[in-house]
């Protein structure tokens, strides 16, 4: 093989390795929920739209000196839940728990 023949094929060879990382990051990066947070008046709503089947959803949320704790088991893909509690200056918190068992936690 001339050099030019294995430069090519070095090439070719870092092209495919490159496709293929891509294709697994799109494939096991997609997030099992999306979510929305709105306000409404005095109240928070967040709405969480399960993309996959959802072992647990739980919201944490604090308001003055108080904490709410909202919690929902076995969420089938498809399902949209929404959660209403008091709007607070103070971050939520969104934690997600998959089939797999592995919890994805977000701050809302």
């Amino acid at each position: 093989m001339s050099e030019d023949d294995i430069l090519i094929a070095g090439c070719a060879g870092i092209l495919i390795l490159i496709a293929v990382g891509v294709i697994a990051f799109v494939i096991l990066g997609l997030k099992a929920f999306s979510y929305e947070k709105r306000k409404e008046g005095g109240n928070t709503c967040l709405t969480v739209n399960a993309k996959r089947n959802l072992t647990k959803v739980t919201v944490q949320a604090k308001f003055g000196n108080e904490e709410i704790s909202f919690e929902r088991k076995r969420v089938r893909k498809g399902q949209s839940i929404e959660f209403v509690f008091p709007a607070s200056e103070k971050p939520a918190k969104l934690i997600v728990e998959t089939e797999t068992g592995s919890p994805q936690v977000v701050e809302v």
